[in-house]
């Protein structure tokens, strides 16, 4: 029930932080990958050698996930090469930080098309493919707490993230009657390199310790469980949803 052997992922982001561990976790438990990265990732050659030598298939596309015509161009050739849909894994995403008042117009621009405009593309191209296929698949974004908390000198971060997990609803219920499942993860406060100016600040990361009820920050493992059962069988009846892992922090 709880396996994904046999499958293929499409994941976007998955050469750092998050999303490498999920590419990972779902080679080991049996899938083969297709990463969908930025052309000349420096650490895509690293994630090829970890997953083939985990015994799972392997491809690469290159794609700028803030152009929605490369992004239309890449699944054009993912098409072609013959993958077969099974899973949409979206990890990819940008943050930036900063007051309101102050905040750079490229950068907003910059957010919504990577965190927003990027995976509504990203989830039609998947999803017009199932759909002209009849195949059932499972569609997995990666949202955030700041969906539901709109903290200061994220404002557009939480916008991106609120408009994903909406926009996570919206594709369900859409899809949903085709057997197409929507959900999104939405993690707390994670150890990631993205996120290394907030753990290594140690006012901020005090205060964060101290809002948190598990009493620390997570690790990228900590959200393995919950990439496993979205991908797997065993949340076929689970759809539209989002998988909070904050450590407690929405619950206070």
């Amino acid at each position: 029930m709880f396996t994904v052997r046999g499958k293929t992922v499409i994941i976007t982001g998955g050469t750092g932080g998050i999303g490498l561990t999920f590419a990972l976790a779902l080679a080991e438990n049996g899938a083969d990958i297709v990463s969908i990265q930025i052309p000349g990732d420096p650490a895509g050659a690293a994630l090829k050698g970890a997953i083939e030598g985990l015994g799972r298939k392997f491809a690469t596309f290159d794609c700028n996930i803030a152009d929605a015509t490369s992004i239309r161009s890449a699944f054009a050739a993912i098409w072609e090469a013959g993958t077969i849909p099974d899973i949409l894994l979206n990890c990819a995403g940008v943050s930036r930080r900063g007051p309101i008042a102050d905040f750079a117009e490229e950068d907003v621009d910059l957010i919504f098309a990577v965190n927003l405009k990027g995976a509504f593309i990203i989830s039609q191209e998947f999803g017009k493919q199932l759909l002209k296929l009849g195949r059932p698949g499972k569609i997995i974004h990666i949202c955030s707490m700041a969906a539901y908390i709109a903290q200061t000198n994220v404002s557009i971060y939480s916008t991106s993230k609120a408009g994903l997990l909406q926009m996570t609803k919206a594709l369900s219920n859409e899809w949903a009657p085709n057997g197409i499942q929507c959900n999104c993860i939405s993690p707390g406060f994670i150890k990631t390199p993205l996120t290394k100016a907030l753990w290594s600040d140690p006012t901020f990361f005090a205060k964060s310790i101290a809002r948190t009820p598990a009493g620390r920050w997570g690790t990228p493992d900590d959200l393995k469980g919950a990439v496993l059962f979205l991908a797997s069988g065993a949340s076929d009846f689970v759809t539209g949803e989002s998988i909070v892992v904050d450590g407690g922090i929405l619950g206070l």
